[in-house]
């Protein structure tokens, strides 16, 4: 090999010695030079930074096809597709002859990239699971344009697929060619891997539609691509939201006090995410409340109650235009939640309320008005359901249920009244989209006069990424 190679390299030298020039020049590299340079490509070809076997390789073709022919010798690849132009068509018999093998043309106008997009993206799809190689070394700079946006968009699907050139050393301005034997085949490296910037986009949507789950696994494939440890920051930062809207509260408060964690390191007091550490604080401990009532079962535990509660309506709120079932249940049960605290707080529980003979005849009478019915209609309240509960603690004197007023409530009675009639729960009723709105409302207007009883701020949605 290294005879080959001082073979060229006199070649070369013979032919700048004789000091020929146009026509005459181009001839005696073709006669002279050209055919050891393919020799050795054959034999040993140039890549950096190592060589890889491809089972597809895609070219543009220009008006110089030595380049074209020596990408493909160094790609290797079984079926070898060529974009030429009209110009350039009159190449492709040297380059089959070159190559020894036949090639696939792809005829394309030498400014047209969107054919050249489509003619690029349909090969790919013809041949999936293989390994692809796109050479953008020759034709115009349209093309090669082209063709390295339709690869590094590709990479997006097709992570395997590499983008290619043929560079060189040393260029000869007089002969217009590289000078012979220092030709490289360069494969390029993923920009997407590199850098990541598509992939952050494409998890900054993700979390902006509320995947949280989808975004934090971009953001550790960004942790392990790029090594840039901030990702990992933020992929703590998804986590815990796709835990906490799963309800999965325990997990979310261990991914706080884990983002928070990162947020107290040198390392990341600079983070984007640190302008919201207060906010990020205030959630760690509304966590840490809902998982304390979860384990109390303690409904006058007005902390955890109200952020619970923020919970279930924050999540009923994303729902209730595209799923309104949904919705509406986790209406149901933040208004419930609401109710149970509100009794818990005077001593009551919906499942033993302990009515007295007075509260007894009250409760009758007000669903008597609320429903429509005669009193002796109305059986003996055993247990506190939505429309029961009310009426206690309006009997009780809740400020909060004090404001609704009969003809409040005769509108809200149906709807509170078909919770369990509803498909997910009981029955076979899907909600009317008026009653989810009116369900909404209700629940939201309990809980705002709850939580500015107790002072609180409490804040569910999620942080902004900047």
């Amino acid at each position: 090999m290294q005879e080959l190679k001082e073979r060229l390299q006199q070649a070369w030298q013979n032919l700048k010695a004789q000091e020929a020039e146009g026509a005459r020049a181009q001839e005696i590299y073709a006669q002279n030079v050209w055919p050891l340079l393919l020799e050795l490509w054959r034999k040993e070809p140039q890549v950096y930074p190592l060589r890889e076997t491809f089972e597809v390789s895609i070219h543009t073709l220009g008006t110089s096809p030595e380049a074209t022919t020596l990408a493909a010798l160094g790609l290797g690849a079984d079926e070898v597709y060529v974009l030429h132009t009209p110009e350039s068509r009159r190449y492709l018999s040297q380059l089959q002859q070159d190559l020894g093998r036949e090639v696939y043309p792809i005829e394309i106008d030498k400014s047209d990239v969107t054919r050249l997009y489509r003619a690029v993206g349909e090969q790919v799809r013809k041949h999936p699971g293989k390994k692809i190689a796109l050479d953008l070394t020759s034709g115009t700079k349209a093309m090669s344009a082209g063709m390295a946006a339709a690869g590094y968009f590709l990479q997006r699907v097709h992570p395997s697929l590499r983008v290619a050139y043929v560079d060189n050393d040393a260029f000869d301005p007089a002969l217009r060619k590289p000078v012979a034997g220092t030709e490289k085949l360069i494969l390029l490296p993923n920009p997407h891997e590199v850098l990541g910037d598509l992939d952050e986009h494409l998890a900054q949507e993700f979390y902006g539609a509320r995947e949280f789950s989808k975004a934090a696994d971009r953001y550790q494939a960004l942790r392990r691509k790029t090594g840039q440890g901030h990702f990992e920051v933020y992929a703590a930062l998804c986590e815990m939201y796709q835990r906490w809207y799963a309800l999965d509260f325990e997990g979310a408060s261990s991914n706080a006090q884990r983002l928070l964690n990162f947020l107290t390191q040198d390392a990341y007091r600079n983070h984007p995410l640190n302008r919201h550490a207060q906010r990020l604080k205030e959630q760690k401990e509304g966590l840490k409340a809902i998982v304390a009532l979860l384990q109390s079962k303690n409904f006058s535990e007005q902390k955890g109650i109200l952020w619970l509660t923020a919970t279930l309506l924050q999540l009923g709120d994303e729902r209730r235009e595209r799923q309104p079932v949904s919705a509406a249940l986790y209406y149901y049960r933040a208004f419930e939640l609401l109710l149970q605290h509100r009794l818990a707080v005077r001593g009551r529980s919906d499942d033993e309320p302990n009515l007295s003979p007075e509260e007894q005849q009250h409760l009758r009478q007000a669903l008597s008005v609320w429903l429509g019915k005669p009193p002796e209609q109305i059986r003996p309240v055993q247990k506190l359901g939505l429309l029961e509960s009310i009426a206690l603690l309006c009997y009780l004197g809740d400020p909060a249920l004090s404001r609704f007023s009969d003809s409040d409530l005769r509108g809200y009675q149906g709807m509170l009244q078909s919770r369990n009639k509803s498909l997910l729960i009981h029955g076979l009723e899907v909600s009317k989209k008026g009653d989810v709105e009116r369900l909404q409302q209700f629940a939201h207007r309990l809980y705002q006069t709850t939580r500015e009883e107790a002072g609180l701020a409490v804040s569910v949605e999620p942080v902004e990424l900047v």
